[in-house]
């Protein structure tokens, strides 16, 4: 049978045409492809075996190390300027050749490993060789490139019979396809010329409807499709996206066990948890740090989800694994080391506060039934009146400081910056404390240049000299001296020392005075009325503004603070 319209023979010829070159194309891509994968997974071999002779080389066990080689792997090792090092094929290597200018090292030296296929002049026959270099030296494995070898890097012929016979099928369907539409062409031709010649046959069998819904229906479901795989895949990019973007790393699996997809988080986490370098996914649940994920993966009875803690190099990773019905399954890598050291600082917080707060409340407490149920004079009321107003300021006091405290942890976004006259904050702050300096025959020394301008939050800028001030007034002693300078600043930065000439603290508390709640005397801070939170607020401050902050014993004996603010 033949086709009887010219359209449909140069359909048909056409398909023929795009078809045997669309599988040519595959068939020559596949093999390409395979061959350059056996040839990878060669070369990921070699450089298994370059890492192992660089170690046992630059501990002095190279010659032990050569009996457990495989027989057939010839090994060279050779210094920068190409002499050789070590062989272990040559009898004589001070007889061998320099090496510099060998394809393989020349590669090796600019790309740290180089692949050549070629001769060898020392053992006269065809040799693939894979070179690795290490600053110093380099490590070269070779196999001979004989028969064997040629047909395990050869891509296997199976594709090529798949894809003939392929190519056969389809020719037979795309014929039978264009025989029928060639027939349903045909009698629509022959219905318009009987139309055109007015000899219309009502019996005429022409599948002009079929045709015609066909192609309606096919084109609505070419339409449903394109939509349908245009969001599959803007949402399949998304999600991609949001892998590549995630501080979590993920690794896709499918019900083969293959890996289908990997975040680079994921690569860089299992590096770190794996007892030896990794290059593919797969190989980290071979690591016994993974064993109880392997058995969750494995025993198909066990629950969908799974989650260990794992710590190692000092950190704590989180690992889980979610398994779906199929037998495909996925596994996250979070470094929670943070989360934990925050979830710990917070209990912390939360025990100190509670404490804190546990004092002042009782103290009230007492005084108050003490008034309550004890008939004292009025004179003793009175004092017992003071102590319970001087614990509720405190405890006022105490809940301002963890508020602007929690406020400064949470985010620097909620702070207006403006330009900020520092000279003005600090007069601000002498005149707020002239009182108490006068009182305890202090001196506050502003040393601050007039017009010492910085952008930043004009209220924690305050209260950074508010507390260091402060804090000299309630635990230096009297008649002290208190010294604010700014002794340098640059582009960037300006920098202040802040020093009192009082009693100061001992050497070994410096690290510790700006934590929360950190007493250097207990007994003499609560005396004192103190929150424990001044020099916390001022760090915290400080780093808001781009700065850092330390503290040293000044030559006076008081406790000096050095910081600086970003301009």
């Amino acid at each position: 049978m033949k086709l009887e319209t010219k359209f449909t023979r140069r359909l048909f010829g056409w398909i023929i045409l795009v078809t045997a070159l669309f599988a040519t194309s595959l068939v020559v891509v596949q093999q390409r492809s395979e061959s350059q994968y056996r040839l990878n997974l060669l070369t990921s071999k070699l450089n298994s075996y370059n890492e192992l002779i660089s170690n046992a080389y630059k501990l002095g066990h190279f010659d032990s190390l050569k009996i457990d080689l495989p027989r057939e792997l010839r090994v060279t090792i050779i210094a920068n300027d190409g002499r050789v090092l070590a062989d272990n094929e040559a009898c004589n290597i001070n007889g061998m050749e320099n090496h510099d200018r060998r394809p393989e090292l020349r590669e090796a030296r600019f790309n740290k490993y180089g692949v050549s296929k070629r001769k060898s002049a020392t053992m006269d026959r065809d040799f693939l060789y894979y070179a690795t270099y290490y600053g110093d030296y380099y490590i070269r494995t070779a196999l001979p490139y004989d028969l064997e070898l040629q047909q395990k890097l050869q891509s296997s012929r199976f594709f090529i019979y798949v894809s003939i016979t392929f190519f056969l099928l389809m020719a037979l369907f795309v014929y039978l396809l264009t025989k029928r539409y060639d027939r349903m062409l045909s009698q629509l031709n022959k219905l318009t010329k009987q139309i055109a010649d007015g000899d219309y046959e009502q019996d005429i069998d022409v599948e002009k409807t079929e045709l015609d819904d066909v192609s309606e229906q096919l084109l609505r479901i070419l339409r449903q499709k394109e939509e349908a795989r245009y969001k599959i895949e803007n949402a399949r990019e998304r999600l991609i996206q949001h892998f590549k973007l995630s501080h979590i790393g993920i690794a896709l699996f499918n019900m083969a066990h293959r890996v289908e997809y990997t975040n680079a988080h994921f690569i860089q986490y299992a590096n770190l948890l794996a007892s030896n370098p990794i290059a593919d996914a797969g190989e980290l649940i071979e690591d016994p740090l993974m064993q109880p994920v392997k058995r969750f993966i494995l025993d198909k009875s066990d629950g969908q989800h799974l989650s260990i803690i794992i710590p190692k190099g000092g950190k704590r990773y989180e690992v889980k694994a979610l398994k779906s019905e199929d037998g495909a399954f996925e596994i996250t890598i979070e470094d929670i080391t943070e989360q934990e050291k925050n979830r710990q600082l917070k209990q912390e917080m939360t025990s100190n506060i509670m404490h804190e707060i546990r004092t002042p409340l009782t103290s009230i407490r007492g005084y108050l039934e003490t008034l309550n149920f004890m008939e004292l004079p009025e004179d003793k009321q009175k004092h017992f009146i003071e102590k319970a107003y001087a614990q509720t300021l405190r405890l006022s006091e105490l809940i301002k400081d963890i508020g602007l405290l929690t406020k400064l942890d949470e985010s620097s976004r909620s702070f207006e910056f403006t330009t900020v006259n520092l000279h003005q904050i600090v007069e601000e702050v002498r005149v707020a404390f002239l009182t108490k300096i006068s009182e305890k025959d202090d001196k506050l020394h502003n040393n601050l240049p007039e017009e010492l301008l910085v952008r930043g939050n004009e209220s924690l800028l305050y209260s950074i000299f508010q507390n260091l001030v402060e804090n000299s007034l309630r635990y230096a002693g009297e008649g002290i001296e208190m010294v604010i300078n700014c002794y340098h600043q640059d582009e960037n930065h300006l920098f202040f020392c802040y020093y009192d000439t009082g009693k100061g603290v001992d050497e070994r508390q410096l690290s510790r005075i700006f934590e929360r709640f950190y007493r250097v005397d207990e007994g003499r801070t609560r005396e004192c009325g103190g929150t424990g939170l001044g020099l916390s607020i001022v760090k915290n401050s400080i780093l808001l503004h781009g700065g850092e902050v330390e503290a040293r014993i000044h030559s006076s004996g008081g406790l000096e603070i050095l910081f600086n603010l970003h301009k």
